[in-house]
């Protein structure tokens, strides 16, 4: 209660200032010009009145202006309308304030884009047309932006939408247009002075409550503009804060196998066989828990524009983002398998039920190890990027743009990441499985002479819980980019020959993961849970936190788990150190000093480091006529991949028994390597004017996908045969092909009025080239191997290769209507189908497409009201094509994501709001095909914002 009362005088005291600040400045309004229009797509400040009337005048030289809702959609579909190819664009509702409060979730609203949040409720990552978050491209003005992850996926979660002014979404391409993207091109921008010439300046102070977590935040926001030397310079600094906290309950892990089956002799008793598959399925691993958390953003951009004539403009720009998320994890976890270490029996076989898919629905597993997991799971990112931009026309027919640009990414939690266990051997578990939910979890633990009666997890204590697994690990990302791009086009004026469009551009990104863990050394050191922490006399272990996990789904699993202390669990080792009563099991002697002391080194088998470079050119033709445009055009594009992994060879090879070798390592060596491609990509485009307000559009195009970072690593593992397993795993292959796809596209728009529009549009992909894991086989030669072994050993090396394919096709929907009233609404919708073919494996759906999306939009502005309702939906859709069972894809259910917001102008320059978000109470479940084999669960509650505006 005392939180939440300094969580509302923090917001008051931020609204009371906003207010004075306002108050100061009222009738401070600066008009627009009537030839200063916006660019489209772009967002306009309004001039005082009444918020979001369809006709605002500004100041005394009669500008026609709109912001909020209906200004915002109404930019929107100029941008769409004006596109010379098939383009879908969202707006800045006003300078400082974008739709959503997510970029990512903002892009939802645009038909084809679905959302991946990212595990505590906020949106991280889209798919565009089905297509996952690796066949995006997301740009920054035209210019790749780095990402703080492995990979190329950016984290749209990482920027403050306050900082961007408008996206646009690419859907056809064209040969001037950057390549790199098969979904489809993403392209934020950033606001610039001549957005909004004079002097403008918003700022907001936000407060936020999440229901759930009964926790708040705070946000803080601000952005000043002004023009000056005639309207020929310009600056605009924006900047933003916000911190808050929140709680996510999950379903940590279900990892189904189906290694295992019961096998009935002919007088009836049971056993326990092993299979490669195609057993019955079971849990390795059952775990439910929770996580808390804090996360910090804050950053900013400015712009400067300089325009001495109409010939000449010179733009810079940055943008500056500082991430923090630091996220512990509290979780019970229960292993199930039939098998226990020995290789005894601990199903109660006797009284075990088997439905007709071979899941395991009811039955008891005594001897089980109960786990208590903590981890710390830190995010540190920080993003930036700046460039420059000519505009220039050296004749009345000739124009020319250069841009040049750098930026970096780099995420350092190297070592920050921590595992942490601690269980309880001898426990007993009974599970019976649930339709739609998660299953039954009962759990008792042993008593102090090993007995199993009837204590309850919850009463878990010290001498209860034993020290275990102890993982810390993490990785320093740094990802750099940099680029430069000349565009020239001539206005040919040649009968349907409108211009040439021609050009070239170079990039060169480099990306380094360095992992840095303790996997090798010190992980493992009191493994096997050797002593309780009662034992040496350490109180570590706490009373439950929650006695409510998951409070929305029904069932009997735990509600309430012991937890501990990270840093007091590690505390408490150094009493095991040269302690008699605490025996190592592996030398029958005391710890000595320093044993509990955790090495935390370099992991060079998991580091990688990829350079890669492109140069490419084009030449595109534009057409014109009375009632048509259209274009045709070639871009070459010529790739180099330099790859820098680590491996260690074997030395020696000898196999011990079953499950055992004595393998002898080589030191650690670099392993370099690369690969180079080259492609043509054409591409045309065609619309034609059926009517006044309906267009046609046609693209045809071969674009592509660059593979995954991690893909093309030159990192080779032979770990896997100290367990006489003749396995290489985490084989990179630097020579990977982008993935290849020929699309065609068709739309129809429908622009009668202002007030009304209509969308249709359609289309087709067939990627080939799709990257995949293949097994080959190779024959291992030791270098130096033993006297009286074999000099050589059949392996198999786990590596991607390009091979598999897969067929897209769907029709997307849209339009949005104003009423005189100040009502209005939008809504879109979206049919997806795709087909992947994956070698090995059967046919199914791609990953993350969703078959069906749509959303709603209605909103009233009028009389200085803002209020809108907002609705999107996620039909059922696979998440990922297989889970730990191959045969098994892992399907998601429906989602649906009600949002809403109120405002209102007390002032022409002073605005209070408060918007809600998640008001359905929604949780996002998945499951491995069947209904009672879960997969993934997590629900993150409501969360209330209100707040300040300010404008002048």
């Amino acid at each position: 209660m005392l939180g939440l009362n300094r969580f509302r005088q923090a917001a008051w005291a931020g609204i009371s200032l906003a207010a004075l600040a306002a108050g100061g400045a009222a009738g401070a309004q600066t008009a627009v010009s009537p030839t200063d229009q916006p660019n489209p797509g772009t967002p306009v400040q309004s001039g005082p009145g009444q918020s979001g009337d369809p006709a605002e005048i500004s100041g005394d030289q009669g500008a026609i202006v709109v912001r909020g809702v209906r200004g915002s959609l109404l930019r929107s579909i100029d941008t769409k309308r004006d596109a010379t190819t098939i383009v879908d664009a969202i707006s800045a509702e006003e300078l400082g304030k974008f739709p959503n409060r997510n970029v990512a979730e903002a892009l939802a609203n645009i038909p084809g884009v679905t959302v991946g949040r990212d595990g505590r409720g906020e949106g991280r990552s889209v798919t565009v047309r089905g297509l996952g978050e690796d066949f995006a491209l997301t740009t920054l003005n035209g210019r790749i932006l780095p990402t703080d992850g492995p990979d190329r996926a950016f984290a749209f979660d990482v920027l403050p939408s306050e900082v961007i002014s408008g996206a646009e979404i690419q859907k056809a391409a064209q040969a001037s247009q950057l390549e790199g993207s098969i979904g489809g091109n993403i392209d934020l921008r950033t606001a610039r002075p001549f957005d909004h010439k004079g002097f403008h300046a918003a700022g907001a102070v936000e407060g936020q409550y999440n229901q759930f977590a009964e926790k708040g935040g705070i946000k803080v926001s601000g952005v000043v503009s002004t023009t000056f030397a005639n309207d020929t310079m310009g600056f605009l600094v924006s900047g933003t804060y916000n911190r808050y906290k929140f709680r996510t309950d999950n379903l940590g892990e279900y990892s189904s196998t189906d290694t295992f089956d019961i096998a009935t002799a002919a007088d009836g008793s049971r056993s326990i066989v092993s299979r490669p598959s195609g057993g019955v399925i079971v849990p390795y691993f059952y775990s439910v828990g929770y996580v808390v958390g804090e996360r910090t953003r804050w950053g900013g951009s400015a712009a400067y524009q300089w325009k001495p004539s109409s010939n000449f403009e010179f733009r810079l720009d940055g943008i500056y983002s500082n991430y923090t998320d630091t996220e512990h994890n509290h979780r019970v976890s229960v292993g199930l398998t039939p098998l226990a270490d020995d290789g005894s029996v601990r199903w109660d076989l006797n009284n075990i039920q088997v439905d007709q898919n071979k899941v395991v629905t009811n039955y008891a597993v005594q001897p089980a190890t109960v786990d208590i997991l903590a981890t710390d799971e830190p995010r540190n990112s920080i993003t930036y990027q700046l460039g420059g931009h000519i505009d220039w026309t050296p004749a009345s027919r000739l124009k020319v743009s250069a841009d040049a640009y750098f930026g970096r990414a780099v995420n350092d939690t190297g070592g920050q990441n921590r595992f942490v266990v601690a269980g309880i051997p001898g426990s007993r578990a009974v599970v019976a499985t649930r339709d739609g939910g998660l299953p039954d979890l009962s759990i008792t633990i042993p008593n102090a002479d090993g007995t199993v009666t009837d204590r309850g997890l919850d009463q878990a204590g010290n001498d209860d819980l034993r020290a275990h697994y102890i993982g810390i690990q993490g990785q320093n990302i740094s990802d750099k980019t940099r680029g430069a791009k000349l565009d020239l086009k001539y206005d040919a004026d040649l009968g349907p020959l409108r211009s040439i469009s021609f050009g070239g551009a170079f990039t060169h990104r480099r990306k380094d993961v360095d992992v840095i863990d303790n996997q090798y050394t010190t992980a493992e050191n009191f493994a096997g849970y050797p002593f309780s922490f009662g034992q040496i006399g350490a109180n570590v272990v706490q009373s439950p936190v929650y006695d409510n996990i998951l409070p929305r789904l029904s069932g009997n699993f735990p509600r309430a788990i012991p937890t501990f202390d990270i840093n007091t669990y590690l505390a408490s080792l150094s009493a095991a150190e040269n302690n008699p009563n605490v025996l190592n099991p592996n030398t029958g002697a005391p710890y000595p000093t320093g044993y509990a002391a955790q090495q935390v080194v370099p992991d060079l088998l998991a580091s990688y480091a990829i350079r890669e470079r492109t140069w490419n050119a084009y030449a595109q033709f534009n057409f014109g006529g009375s009632r048509w445009k259209g274009d045709i055009g070639v871009r070459y594009v010529n790739t180099s991949v330099g790859s820098l992994g680590y491996g260690a060879t074997v030395r020696s090879y000898q196999v011990i028994g079953v499950g055992t070798a004595n393998v002898v390592f080589n030191p650690i060596a670099p392993i370099t390597g690369g690969g180079d491609y080259k492609r043509f990509l054409p591409s045309a485009n065609f619309s034609y004017d059926l009517a006044d307000g309906l267009r046609v559009r046609l693209a045809a195009s071969k674009a592509l996908s660059r593979p995954t970072f991690g893909q093309l690593s030159s990192a080779k593992d032979y770990s896997a045969a100290q367990s006489n397993t003749p396995v290489v795993t985490d084989a990179g292959n630097p020579n990977l092909k982008p993935v290849s796809a020929d699309q065609a596209d068709i739309s129809l728009e429908y622009y009668p009025t202002t007030r009304l529009a209509l969308t249709l549009a359609g289309f087709y992909k067939h990627l080939t080239n799709f990257v995949t894991t293949r097994a080959v086989p190779f024959t291992l030669v030791p270098t130096d191997q033993v006297a009286g072994a074999p000099a050589s050993f059949p392996f198999t090396e786990l590596t991607y290769v390009n091979g598999d394919s897969a067929k897209v096709y769907g029709v997307e929907a849209g339009g949005q209507y104003f009423l005189d009233n100040g009502l209005g609404i939008q809504a879109n919708a979206t049919f997806n189908h795709s087909r992947a073919k994956r070698e090995g494996r059967p046919t199914t759906a791609l990953q993350d497409a969703v078959p069906f999306s749509a959303n709603a939009k209605i909103f009233y502005e009028k009389h200085g009201i803002n209020a809108s309702v907002s609705y999107q939906y996620q039909g059922k859709f696979t998440s990922s094509q297989y889970s730990y069972i191959d045969t098994l894809a892992i399907k998601q259910d429906p989602y649906h994501e009600l949002a809403a917001s109120i405002s209102y102008d007390i002032l022409p320059q002073l605005t209070i709001y408060a918007q809600g978000s998640n008001l359905l109470d929604q949780a996002i479940r998945r499951y491995s095909t069947y209904k009672n084999v879960p997969a993934f669960y997590e629900y993150t509650g409501r969360a209330f914002f209100f707040g300040v505006r300010a404008r002048i």
